[in-house]
């Protein structure tokens, strides 16, 4: 399922962030054609410069610390991101999120908060019920603590990578647009191959959109994806034509013709 498929980005101050990123320059319209699209290119290349700002315009929820509206990290991002317009299909979701790979940590905060805020509830519920009263707010917070441990665990006892997925794997529902910068800074390669299960899963089976960018070979790899090059321009290639691959690939092959150099 396809339900954003077009996208017009605004025309700025050439010499004004991030209109002044060469690959925006001229781009006009960019269209989504697979349930996967991959966004890659260097760093600086404006491809999650560009995420950002489409988190933004179609006020997708964060997982993190911040909501997006208050995120002042964003705060460059706003113009563009207001002047983008956008074209869905008819069926439209509302269901979905923007998740970037240093997000992980704001949202162990924010359960940590969200568990002692739950806690310093009991306490007044104690000083200030009683009987029966009591017995059912008590019960209503021990109900959510014990649905967000089952949901989550205990993230500080895991590793970063496998909190990582955990929260993927319970956040994301059907029928949903999910926005990921970078995953990859979480996952060792095993764990990404595993995103890459997950990711396939639920667009073909579950009717999910993602838009994801990466600089991982092995998430350019998902099946039947659409690769957006970012680089003078923003162009469609295929996995194999990307210098993330090239790169990977001859340095596997050999590494010692690189390591000479270096």
């Amino acid at each position: 399922m396809v339900f954003l498929q077009h996208i017009d980005l605004p025309s700025g101050n050439s010499k004004e962030f991030p209109f002044s990123i060469p690959s925006f320059r001229g781009l006009e319209k960019l269209s989504f054609s697979k349930p996967i699209t991959v966004f890659v290119g260097e760093n600086g290349s404006g491809k999650s410069t560009l995420l950002k700002a489409l988190a933004l315009k179609i006020n997708l929820p964060a997982i993190g610390s911040t909501d997006l509206e208050q995120d002042d990290t964003l705060s460059g991002f706003r113009k563009f991101s207001e002047g983008i317009r956008t074209q869905w299909s008819r069926t439209r979701t509302y269901r979905g999120f923007f998740f970037r790979a240093e997000d992980y940590f704001g949202f162990v905060k924010r359960l940590r908060t969200i568990d002692q805020d739950l806690k310093g509830d009991i306490v007044d519920f104690e000083k200030n019920l009683s009987g029966y009263g009591l017995k059912i707010a008590v019960g209503a917070v021990h109900g959510q603590k014990e649905a967000l441990q089952r949901k989550y665990g205990d993230l500080t006892q895991v590793s970063h990578g496998e909190g990582f997925l955990k929260v993927l794997q319970n956040r994301i529902q059907p029928e949903g647009i999910y926005l990921i910068d970078e995953p990859e800074a979480a996952l060792s390669p095993q764990r990404q191959l595993a995103l890459f299960s997950l990711i396939k899963n639920l667009a073909t089976q579950q009717n999910c959109q993602f838009i994801i960018a990466t600089h991982s070979p092995i998430l350019m790899s998902l099946p039947d994806a659409q690769i957006l090059q970012f680089d003078e321009q923003v162009h469609e290639v295929l996995v194999e034509e990307t210098e993330h691959f090239t790169i990977m690939k001859n340095f596997l092959n050999n590494p010692e013709a690189f390591l000479r150099f270096l």
